[in-house]
């Protein structure tokens, strides 16, 4: 990776224009080659490789002891959230069994508590008991996707429009538990209170035995938590995935953004909303007014072209949401703007002579030349800021003439 510091003018043309004729043709006296000071405005760039990505990516792996028997992805398929992706192997025939049976023994326990309480809808009570019970197995499984997505919102994965959607389903979902929770009450009015319990405590252990059979069933599939693009595919009917593999990555289209790790001395010098754009000449691609939307908490250590470490982090820059043109994965020289534009005085590097750890540059006076120390700054494609030591106007020499 490299690093490249960039000082951009915001009129880049029209100076680069001027500084040519200025050297070219401008203030030629009788015996120098001179240069006006001139003041312009420039902003400082940090510049390096980004790869092309999404804020929403979803990544699914082995576990080394289920096969997969259907998988019809291929690479590219738009996905829906929700949609089967890969259908493991799975004894189905024998959960199937396994729930009737606990259905029968629901059915007696129906009965029993018929005879404790005649006259009561039974068939209700039972009901109502169900959906209670379901109601509440939901909301254990929307607090545990909560506790994910919050986990990987936090992590800058998903957005927070997603975290957002988990809370208000189980809002909702506790809403219905009281609903719920209330018709039990009124049909169960009056029954006695141990036979109340009892029949609830079995109606439970059994509907939780049901909700586990269930679940077994369902972790033989698995379905799509997002909507987006089939990125990366690494299994096949007939493979056993290996634990810890990847083996399918889904990234939202819709979410793009270019990533690029910054040495850690310029990454800690950026913001979420600083100005930054996408700059390719070799692909012919730029897209400017692109803004920082977050910088990776987490900095980590890399090693240059040359061997050398170096630190780096990760900073993520907003693409927009129209462009589908750029493919995930795309390597693009990617730009921000650490330093906004400023209005500095600028003259050639070459003015510029170091004597004694100082810098002086000499000024024709009155036709005759002056030494003068001046404090510069920034370099900006060939010339160099003076920060004190000249004002706008000033001639500079650059060379004697040939007599």
């Amino acid at each position: 990776m490299k690093k490249k510091l960039i000082i951009a003018f915001v009129i880049f043309i029209s100076i680069g224009s001027g500084l040519f004729y200025l050297l070219t043709m401008g203030n030629i006296g009788v015996k120098y080659n001179t240069v006006e000071v001139m003041k312009d405005e420039a902003g400082i760039y940090v510049q390096d490789v980004g790869r092309i990505s999404s804020k929403n990516i979803r990544r699914y792996y082995g576990n080394s002891m289920d096969k997969v028997v259907e998988m019809t992805l291929k690479l590219g398929d738009h996905v829906k959230k929700g949609q089967p992706l890969i259908v493991y192997e799975a004894d189905t025939e024998t959960v199937d069994l396994e729930v009737q049976k606990i259905e029968k023994q629901i059915e007696a326990l129906e009965a029993i508590y018929k005879d404790a309480k005649s006259g009561t809808d039974i068939q209700s009570i039972n009901n109502a008991r169900i959906e209670i019970s379901k109601i509440e197995s939901q909301i254990d499984i929307a607090t545990k996707d909560k506790d994910r997505i919050e986990t990987l919102y936090s992590e800058g994965i998903v957005p927070l429009v997603e975290l957002e959607q988990s809370l208000e389903n189980i809002e909702k979902l506790q809403s219905s538990l009281e609903i719920a929770r209330n018709n039990y009450s009124r049909l169960t009015k009056g029954i006695s209170g141990n036979i109340r319990e009892k029949y609830e405590a079995d109606i439970d252990a059994l509907l939780l035995s049901i909700d586990i059979l269930e679940k077994r069933k369902e972790d033989n599939i698995l379905y799509a938590d997002i909507e987006g693009i089939v990125t990366e595919l690494g299994t096949f009917e007939g493979d056993t995935p290996s634990a810890g593999i990847m083996i399918l990555e889904i990234q939202d289209p819709t979410e793009k953004v270019v990533l690029v790790d910054f040495m850690v001395e310029d990454a800690i010098r950026m913001r979420p909303s600083l100005e930054a754009k996408i700059e390719d000449l070799n692909l012919d691609i730029k897209i400017d007014h692109l803004k920082v939307n977050q910088i990776y908490p987490k900095a980590f250590v890399t090693l240059s072209e040359l061997g050398v470490e170096e630190n780096r982090q990760t900073v993520s820059v907003d693409l927009p949401t129209s462009d589908d043109t750029l493919a995930f994965g795309l390597e693009v020289e990617t730009m921000v703007m650490i330093e906004p534009p400023r209005e500095m005085l600028l003259i050639p590097i070459g003015a510029v002579v170091e004597k004694n750890s100082k810098q002086y540059v000499e000024v024709l006076v009155d036709g005759n030349p002056i030494e003068r120390e001046i404090l510069t700054g920034i370099h900006v494609e060939g010339n160099i800021e003076v920060i004190n030591g000249l004002e706008e106007g000033d001639q500079v020499i650059l060379n004697y003439q040939n007599e």
